[in-house]
């Protein structure tokens, strides 16, 4: 018997159905809690294979969008520009004296656009073929090794995940991991897609829905 579907932020079960389906026509339930607004994929209703990140997310996810993905170089570039506009606002943020960890930093971009506005910044990146790219073109401290065994307590001032909350399976307790590593006044930035996005909420354009919603990513955060 199917388990029933509850909500992991706050566990409620006053749920309702979205969609059965996610993008591809792959079989997801995404439900939308009635408690607290969380719209999540169920995981219990699809299987999410080990090796995604490393061979389906780039060479069909991804590249549905973005062909530049399977190339890093390419995929830098494109991201370097689509990225200044964040790295500019977070470079106001900082003096130069700041240790910054950027986790799931891809190829890199938004780290080489904020390294020298930085005492020292690290990456984190699971794709191995991204990780190399960092370290060996850019040259830039990044690996795809824990966290927990990378790093002491309270060693960062600054913590930055774009897009990337909404692709781990239990955020409340990564978060927990990640604060630990913050110093007792470091701050946390995250930047996720927006939930409340008006080609599914405002226009109900059932096309994008079908195309919306997709495995990777695990909840839709609303402010």
């Amino acid at each position: 018997m199917a388990k029933e579907a509850i909500c992991p932020l706050c566990e409620g079960n006053n749920l309702r159905l979205i969609t059965d389906k996610a993008r591809f026509g792959r079989k997801a339930d995404v439900y939308k809690c009635q408690d607290c607004g969380l719209t999540f994929l169920d995981q219990n209703s699809f299987d999410f294979p080990e090796d995604f990140y490393e061979k389906e997310y780039h060479q069909t996810y991804i590249t549905h969008v973005e062909p530049e993905a399977l190339n890093p170089q390419a995929y830098y570039e494109k991201m370097k520009k689509a990225t200044r506009i964040w790295a500019d606002k977070f470079a106001k943020m900082l003096s130069g004296q700041e240790v910054v960890l950027d986790i799931g930093c891809s190829t890199g971009h938004f780290i080489d656009l904020v390294k020298d506005k930085t005492k020292k910044i690290y990456g984190h990146e699971l794709n191995v073929k991204e990780t190399e790219f960092c370290r060996n073109v850019l040259k830039l401290d990044v690996s795809n090794q824990p966290l927990e065994n990378r790093f002491k307590e309270e060693s960062f001032d600054y913590i930055t995940m774009i897009y990337v909350l909404e692709h781990i399976a239990k955020p409340k307790e990564f978060l927990r991991s990640v604060k630990k590593l913050l110093k007792p006044d470091g701050k946390l930035i995250v930047l996720v897609p927006n939930e409340q996005d008006a080609l599914v909420n405002l226009y109900d354009i059932p096309q994008f829905r079908s195309f919306y919603y997709c495995i990777e990513h695990l909840f839709y955060y609303n402010p």
